[in-house]
């Protein structure tokens, strides 16, 4: 496993547990930031430590610039971008040269009480259905990466998420605990002597994994919004068919284009 991507979320890192602070208005904003440069930077030094010849890392949270360049491993790379200039958002920068992928500071779905969990974009989305089955990012990348033959060889975050992976994932991924789940804003955390070795050891156990991916045929993706406007506008694009008031589907064998497109549709779901 010589070329590793990671993506990396905030609601998951380690000492991060209230809402209020994760984007940039947030009191405590700088302080979750510092949390989440720190812990990439740990992840990082054990996938160097493991073997790894390359590190690219994306920041998937909010506009997608809360990793400071100068502040990351001298070792990896950092796709630098605000959130809106990035096709593949979460996602940007995957692509088949990549031996195995890693998701850091990841949450659960919308409507679970994970450590601040929502689905993409909590204040517009509700929920999302693949081929029936609600998904929560995890499992959403997670195929987008199998779409590239790229296994997830890791995730991070609370102790919920752990039990959410077991029903998204048809495949087993190394898991580390950053803190225990109490309720959606109420988390008990680990040292950080212990989040840096269960870093390491799930990191070395990763590698002797034997990867799998578990890409579909094909896919039909639905689009829950809590509001019945952001629906209705969304369904004027081409090949979005409305369910009912606030769902919307779009579907093919093409994932790749169909996370594009599904990410443009939440993104512009409130555009008036």
């Amino acid at each position: 496993m010589e070329r590793i991507y990671i993506s990396a979320d905030i609601e998951g890192i380690w000492g991060n547990a209230d809402s209020a602070h994760t984007m940039k208005e947030g009191a405590a904003y700088e302080q979750y930031r510092e949390h989440m440069i720190w812990e990439v930077n740990t992840a990082i030094d054990a996938w160097f430590a493991n073997g790894a010849k390359q590190v690219v890392v994306n920041d998937g949270h909010g506009g997608m610039d809360n990793l400071i360049a100068s502040r990351m491993d001298e070792r990896a790379e950092l796709i630098i971008a605000h959130g809106a200039y990035k096709e593949y958002g979460m996602m940007e920068g995957i692509c088949s040269d990549f031996d195995g992928a890693c998701f850091l500071g990841y949450h659960c779905r919308s409507n679970t009480p994970g450590v601040m969990a929502h689905t993409i974009w909590g204040a517009q989305v509700r929920c999302i259905h693949i081929n029936g089955e609600e998904m929560g990012e995890s499992g959403i990348n997670a195929h987008l990466a199998w779409y590239y033959g790229v296994p997830l060889l890791m995730v991070s975050g609370d102790s919920l998420l752990k039990e959410q992976l077991q029903e998204e994932l048809e495949t087993d991924v190394q898991f580390v605990e950053t803190k225990r789940t109490i309720n959606s804003l109420c988390a008990q955390n680990c040292s950080r002597l212990q989040l840096k070795e269960r870093y390491a050891q799930a990191t070395a156990a990763a590698l002797r994994m034997r990867p799998v991916i578990a890409p579909k045929d094909f896919y039909t993706i639905d689009i829950t919004f809590h509001k019945e406007r952001n629906a209705s506008f969304v369904a004027r694009v081409p090949l979005t068919e409305r369910l009912d008031a606030c769902t919307v589907r779009i579907q093919g064998s093409d994932y790749d284009e169909l996370y594009r497109r599904m990410r443009f549709l939440i993104k512009i779901c409130d555009a008036f």
